[in-house]
């Protein structure tokens, strides 16, 4: 038996896919029959029920894999009308090193199985994946491209030539189960790709190793139906600042209208549908140039972008990609498409609850920086580009903020309280792609943190026979927590008149800090009523009431 292998690269950490495509031949359940692995080329004289399958192999490199050798014993599909199955049994295994087929090139591990027309409800891979064997253990030579052939169960090898044995949860009951209609017609053959994304399907549970889980995520499409994604990556882009060099640049597929995001959850329904590697080419005039191929993907519509991190991407909403059946889509990604950041320090004073400046912030909302077209208001009825959460860097103790945007004019504002922008018309940020513009917001870039205190003083108090004809009335403000006194020198004061209009003695201090004070009438200048001040909030930009009645006065002896 011949065993197809090849060497490639890209890291298990990183998302990658890979189709499964094959044919070979079957019968029904009563009298099953075998062919040998792989079985000859060609197709046999149909009868006039029954057609041809064709399956094969197709897949995405993973970094630090030498190779992933899959173990195939034989498929068997599940008719739509009836629970009766076909069956195919290989007479040998056929292990292949899934790393060896990508893009758009697979590779047929059975050709020409005749099977009867109608339209079937799924087919099962018959893989050797189960826990606890040794697969890969007689490698000779583990971190080559080639598999072992006589292996008993799948295995992976790294770059490292740790052997990994690989298992599917119920693999020995359901194998590979990949659900959707499958049409053979009359006479016809019937070609199909399983598109199976490894980056969602590998892991290594704690305390499992040395086997390695497989969760298959695949996905099986018509090979009629599908067309092929491929284009070159800038050289700006594989040197990006924002590169991991640990992470394998790739091209991520997403549904059309779906915003790059990061792989969080493998079923989530705004996840990419496929990935692909990228990497240099040999090309006739002897370049070198990055490029990706991405095949198997269903005709339709899409956004595709770039990373070299798993979690920025060029450019942040992706690019459209139209699939065109079996035709071949070239999107390239240009060293603009890269985004730039907008990236600063907000003042401390902001979230020191002693600062006045902290007045300016709701303790329930999260600081934010937004950021608007160049031109806008900021305003919070005004839809913002984006916007980026303050936070507290550990390590210098500062609060800072980094923002990805794509290259442009833009105008910026922080808040604290998602209605007031601080500063009010905001502040310019030009972006440059893949560059870091810094914009720091200060204390000084808010508006003055003050107040006012007002309020009436009873006329009792105003025109007490204790008062000094020569001493106009006031409010006295002192800081917070002391007592009136004619020691400490006061905040502010504020003279006492008559509201002719309503015979109402009134006050106003304006431009106070927003803190908290104590204020206190006299008449004397010496005398304080009440004795103890009352407590006097100040809230920026508001006018906080105080009055002075007749009861605040110390009782007569």
């Amino acid at each position: 038996m011949k065993t197809i292998t090849k060497r490639c690269g890209i890291a298990l950490a990183c998302i990658f896919a890979f189709a499964l495509a094959a044919c070979g031949g079957s019968s029904n359940e009563a009298g099953d029959s075998s062919q040998p692995a792989p079985p000859s080329t060609g197709t046999p004289p149909a009868t006039a029920t029954t057609g041809f399958l064709n399956l094969g192999v197709s897949d995405s490199p993973i970094k630090d894999a030498a190779k992933v050798c899959v173990r195939f014993d034989g498929a068997e599909l599940k008719h739509a009308d009836s629970d009766d199955k076909e069956t195919i049994d290989f007479e040998q295994p056929v292990v292949v090193n899934l790393l060896d087929y990508q893009g758009s090139a697979s590779h047929p591990i059975v050709t020409g199985a005749e099977v009867p027309a109608g339209v079937y409800e799924w087919i099962r891979l018959k893989v050797a994946a189960e826990r606890d064997l040794s697969g890969g253990a007689n490698d000779s030579d583990p971190t080559s491209a080639t598999c072992d052939d006589e292996t008993e169960n799948s295995y992976l090898v790294r770059d490292s030539g740790e052997v990994f044995n690989l298992y599917i949860p119920s693999g020995s009951q359901r194998g590979l189960q990949l659900i959707k209609d499958i049409i053979i017609a009359v006479n016809r053959t019937g070609d199909y790709t399983a598109e199976w994304d490894l980056g969602k399907s590998f892991n290594g549970p704690p305390g499992q190793l040395p086997d390695v889980m497989m969760k298959p995520v695949v996905k099986l499409v018509a090979n009629n139906e599908v067309g092929t994604l491929v284009g070159g990556v800038a050289d700006e882009l594989i040197a990006w600042e924002a590169c991991d060099a640990e992470f394998a640049p790739s091209v991520y597929v997403f549904d059309d209208n779906v915003e790059p995001n990061p792989f969080d959850d493998p079923f989530a329904t705004d996840d990419a549908v496929a990935t692909g590697l990228v990497e240099q080419e040999l090309q006739e005039d002897g370049s070198m140039p990055w490029r990706y191929s991405i095949g198997f993907l269903l005709a339709g519509n899409y956004e595709v972008a770039y990373t070299c991190n798993g979690d920025l991407f060029a450019p942040l909403s992706g690019k459209p990609a139209e699939i065109l059946l079996e035709e071949i889509t070239t999107v390239d990604f240009l060293a603009e498409d890269a985004p730039g950041s907008l990236v600063g320090q907000v003042d401390s004073l902001f979230f020191d609850s002693a600062a006045p400046e902290s007045g300016f912030c709701d303790g329930t909302f999260t600081p934010m920086v937004y950021v608007f077209e160049d031109g806008v208001e900021p305003s919070s009825v005004v839809d913002a580009v984006a916007t980026g959460e303050v936070a507290m860097d550990m390590t210098t103790e500062q609060y800072g903020y980094s923002i990805p945007l794509m290259a442009g004019a833009y105008n910026a504002a922080f808040t604290c309280n998602q209605n007031d922008f601080i500063p009010a018309a905001g502040k310019s940020a030009e972006i440059l792609p893949g560059a870091a513009t810094m914009v720091d917001f200060l204390a000084e870039d808010a508006p003055p943190p003050v107040g006012s205190l007002s309020g009436e003083v009873a006329t009792t108090l105003a025109e007490a026979a204790s008062c000094k004809a020569e001493f106009v009335p006031a409010v006295y403000v002192f800081e917070g927590g002391v007592t009136p006194n004619t020691t400490d020198t006061p905040v502010a004061t504020g003279p006492v008149t008559l509201d002719t209009t309503t015979n109402v003695y009134r006050y106003l201090i304006e431009d106070l800090l927003a803190v908290t004070y104590s204020a206190a009438f006299t008449c004397t200048g010496t005398d304080f009523v009440p004795v103890d001040g009352k407590e006097a909030v100040i809230n920026i930009g508001e006018d906080t009431p105080l009055d002075f009645v007749a009861a605040d006065a110390p009782a007569s002896p």
